[in-house]
């Protein structure tokens, strides 16, 4: 992987973390689903994310469960 790779990969992760971090603070579900595809997410990976959102898992179960599924890949 490069440099650049590496470092989209974790600017990808790092928004997508600071997003998910916005609902704990403002539950807003239309901004984040709305935010995580501004982010670069797809659309079903946005879907997906929101699903784990609605399962009242905190945003560190949610970033493990997206990069096992190799969101940030």
């Amino acid at each position: 992987m490069s440099t650049t790779e590496l470092m989209l990969r974790t600017s990808l992760e790092g928004r997508v973390k600071r997003t998910l971090q916005t609902y704990f603070r403002r539950t807003n579900l239309v901004l984040v689903s709305e935010s995580l595809g501004a982010n670069g997410l797809s659309p079903e990976q946005v879907e997906v994310t929101m699903e784990l959102l609605n399962q009242d898992l905190t945003v560190a179960e949610i970033m493990e469960q997206l990069r096992d599924k190799g969101y940030f890949a």
